[in-house]
């Protein structure tokens, strides 16, 4: 896909965010970096569009092949990094709906299933910094100002963890399957803890543990 493409798509990824990020705002329980992210999401939008003008006129400069092979890939990341926060908040605001929950069970469940790369203001920090690496291409240089993208990028790596590196760590589980067998079957998460009773041979591997006949 061309990068003219490329940040259109990513403009409109962005401009779904912002409605659903403002939608969650209300919701009980939602962690306070998500205020964080719905304030720096106007600044993508607006760096974006400066972006795609820049491309779309030129001031009769064209982009040459490569400057075209150098941000095709850092575009592209901001897409794909645009989507997740898609992914995250739209399952944060249907959670809320079906069912009422707090924004951080909720998040927490999508975030521990994604893994802690998806943190929502890492996933916006990483989006930032990519724009901020677009602003440094002569062809963007006079078009984007990095100074507010940069503050931006500080903010957010300064903030502490949505959900911290511990929640991660103790998300393991262990789980025991039993085939043919009377018997009782116990699964808890975190330590690797196995419990098993009736007749059989017990198969145990690090993650999942089998008992069959």
């Amino acid at each position: 896909m061309d990068p003219l493409s490329i940040i259109a798509s990513t403009i409109a990824i962005v401009g779904v965010v912002a409605s659903s990020s403002k939608a969650i705002q209300s919701i009980k329980g939602l962690p306070s970096e998500f205020k964080e992210v719905n304030q720096n999401l106007p600044l993508v939008q607006d760096t974006l569009v400066l972006a795609r003008d820049r491309l779309k006129d030129g001031d009769g400069v064209a982009l040459d092949e490569s400057s075209k092979n150098a941000i095709e890939p850092v575009l592209s990341g901001c897409e794909t990094k645009a989507r997740m926060l898609q992914e995250i908040f739209d399952k944060i605001e249907k959670g809320a709906k079906d069912s009422g929950g707090s924004g951080l069970d909720l998040y927490r469940t999508a975030l521990l299933r994604l893994g802690k790369a998806h943190r929502v203001e890492t996933l916006l920090r990483d989006i930032i910094k990519s724009l901020d690496l677009l602003a440094t291409n002569q062809f963007f240089r006079a078009s984007i100002k990095r100074g507010k993208l940069v503050d931006a990028e500080d903010e957010l790596s300064g903030l502490q963890s949505s959900v911290p590196d511990s929640e991660f760590e103790s998300a393991g589980n262990v789980q025991n399957i039993a085939e043919g067998a009377t018997g009782q079957q116990t699964n808890i998460y975190g330590q690797g803890h196995n419990i098993s009773s009736g007749s059989g041979k017990q198969f145990n591997a690090h993650i999942m543990n089998f008992s069959a006949e």
